[in-house]
């Protein structure tokens, strides 16, 4: 079929050879994506089963707040291992954020226990720390008061578990912000998983919750790969007031 054109008018050819170049490299580059995708994801399948993660089903026994993430329809990947606490990752699909733009989401749950309260410490904005050096209960250490915020029912004893090394790990970048609820210690990530970061990740996890636990978790005796120097950009959010004005 010859479609006229006014770019073309004496040869309605080559506007029709050039719709036809440009749907083939549209369905070349979805070709291509959903390629690398797969490739992607099967190299990193080969890489977590090399550091002892398992796939895990929707069916499969685990706590609440793993099970709503796993059985999300965005759930699109979901590990669990035990290094030597147990551990779930679950990636997401990319969702849109408030500012219109589609981002990753992958977490870490670790099985802490329900004796430890739902609380978040979230990354505060550098202009909210400027105006306002201390939200909530505070730690009494400024430096991280500017830039952390803790939230949580029972105020100073959300507060008693971020102790100084945790506080110091968190202000180096080796740990990331994190939340508990309905006991299990959660890390989010605004990225995918990687081949690089996948096990760093775990890790930092677990140093988290030695330092938020005594005594340790179960079974301390078994040993943790660990992979020093990984800084962490957490996808809790930066939510700094209660109204989320980022202040």
């Amino acid at each position: 079929m010859i479609i006229e054109s006014a770019l073309w008018p004496g040869d309605p050819a080559a506007y029709n050879a050039l719709i036809i170049v440009i749907v083939a490299l549209i369905v070349a580059g979805i070709v291509w994506t959903a390629t690398y995708d797969h490739v992607r994801t099967k190299r990193l399948h080969a890489h977590a089963a090399a550091f002892g993660w398992s796939p895990v089903g929707a069916a499969d026994p685990m706590p609440g707040p793993v099970a709503e993430a796993v059985r999300s329809r965005r759930s699109k990947l979901a590990f669990a291992t035990e290094q030597p606490y147990p551990i779930w990752l679950v990636w997401q699909q990319p969702s849109t954020d408030s500012t219109g733009q589609a981002r990753e989401l992958t977490r870490y749950f670790l099985l802490i226990g329900s004796e430890y309260p739902d609380v978040r410490v979230v990354r505060r904005t550098a202009l909210g720390g400027l105006f306002k050096p201390v939200r909530g209960a505070g730690t009494g250490d400024p430096a991280f008061d500017r830039k952390f915020l803790i939230r949580g029912p029972g105020g100073h004893r959300a507060a008693d578990l971020v102790t100084p090394q945790v506080r110091a790990a968190m202000l180096a970048g080796d740990a990331p912000a994190w939340e508990i609820t309905a006991g299990v210690l959660v890390a989010s990530h605004p990225d995918a998983p990687t081949r690089r970061t996948l096990q760093p990740r775990a890790d930092a996890l677990t140093d988290l919750a030695r330092m938020l636990t005594a005594p340790p978790l179960q079974r301390p005796d078994r040993r943790v790969r660990h992979t020093p120097g990984t800084r962490f950009v957490s996808a809790i959010s930066t939510d700094d007031s209660d109204h989320a004005d980022g202040s």
